[in-house]
């Protein structure tokens, strides 16, 4: 046993309680506090027990029931999946009649969980001994400190999350994640089917070169988007999917990719779930309600009517002009604006700063879009539907 897995162990023995309580109420950055802790105990256990308080707090959203007694270090959670998502990916093999699953690369067992209680047989793997460990006593299952490449997938159903982290920082090409998109290949060859947590910007044309096809389902949860899941073979359902999480509520469009119509803008705007447009599936919920789109690259549907789905947030709009910050404000202005929001793509304006900006006196809040057309900046000022 390594002595890392030794200092982690040793956290969950009855004689670290009182460390753990100490640990808790240390501010880490504060030496003195810390050197406080090392008189009573050793430094290894107390940088663990520092790394597992600190990640526990950093787990309250993604693990609201369980973070208190989840054993994790904090990048370890910000890697994880959490345990609504891990909950709704399960459902997919629970639906291809799976008894089990092996999780590789399965960190510290975001997903596992969700396996588990959805009642299946997990192995949990992961070549970093500490996190199989965090992953089996997270998960209640067993595991394997090992390479991903040493275990026989043969005829099972597999779950592989490729690190897309480094001690450098974040990955955000599919080519360079570990294992390499080749290894996985491999594994997703010898399996029986497979999903495949991925960058929610993985590019699709690299996934198409590197992986076996399969169905691509974008995921977002309370409005982020969080996660790509390639699917292979009796996983996959459908050629693309894009799936809304908010709250427990859980909401789905397949389909195949298409945009609708052009058209101009119209009374009402509606902006995008980052999981339907990153998919493509855009007409699927526009066509039934007539929307169309005013402009490839500004992330909106527009139409006369008022409508309601899961997937739009509408607001109605109030006037449209070029971008000229003293304009915009006037109108804003002679029309009682108070608290004013700013949207913007592809870094049009700082929103941050535009929007105190254009902050008036009065009381009645506003939106504003500051969009690039083609090569002008425009400014659409809304209201939000309530």
């Amino acid at each position: 046993m390594s002595r890392e897995l030794a200092a982690w162990r040793q956290l969950v023995t009855a004689d670290a309680s009182a460390l753990l309580e100490a640990a808790d109420k240390c501010d880490a950055r504060d030496v003195h506090a810390v050197a406080r802790l090392r008189r009573h105990w050793s430094a290894d256990h107390v940088r663990v027990a520092l790394q597992l308080t600190e990640a526990r707090r950093k787990a309250a959203t993604k693990f609201p029931d369980h973070a208190s007694i989840l054993l994790a270090d904090p990048a370890g959670v910000e890697q994880a999946t959490s345990l609504i998502v891990a909950k709704h990916k399960a459902k997919r093999y629970r639906a291809a009649g799976a008894s089990s699953v092996i999780d590789l690369c399965c960190g510290i067992g975001g997903d596992a969980m969700g396996f588990r209680f959805a009642g299946l047989d997990v192995l949990a793997v992961d070549s970093d001994p500490v996190r199989a460990w965090m992953a089996g006593c997270n998960a209640g299952c067993s595991t394997a400190g090992a390479d991903v490449e040493t275990i026989d997938v043969a005829e099972a159903l597999i779950h592989i999350d490729p690190a897309r982290r480094t001690e450098h920082g974040r990955i955000f090409k599919l080519r360079d994640t570990e294992p390499a998109p080749e290894v996985v290949a491999r594994l997703l060859d010898r399996a029986a089917g497979g999903g495949v947590k991925l960058s929610p910007a993985v590019n699709l044309n690299e996934l198409a070169d590197a992986l076996p096809p399969g169905e691509v389902e974008f995921i977002s949860e309370n409005g982020k988007l969080v996660q790509t899941v390639l699917w292979t073979r009796p996983l996959a359902q459908a050629e693309r999917r894009a799936t809304r999480i908010a709250g427990e509520a859980i909401h789905s469009q397949q389909g195949v990719p298409a945009r609708p119509p052009s058209g101009p803008l119209d009374r009402y705007l509606y902006t995008l779930d980052p999981a339907l447009e990153r998919s493509g599936l855009i007409d699927a919920v526009a066509s039934p309600h007539n929307l169309t789109m005013p402009h490839p690259q500004l992330g909106l549907l527009t139409g006369p009517d008022p409508i309601t789905s899961p997937w739009l947030t509408p607001f109605e709009l109030l006037a449209e002009m070029p971008w000229q910050t003293k304009k915009v404000k006037r109108w804003l202005t002679e029309h009682n604006a108070g608290i004013v929001e700013v949207k913007t793509r592809g870094k049009a304006v700082d929103p941050d700063r535009t929007q105190a900006d254009l902050r008036g006196k009065g009381d009645q809040p506003f939106t504003v879009f500051v969009l690039r057309r083609d090569r002008k900046r425009i400014a659409l000022i809304t209201r939000r539907c309530v």
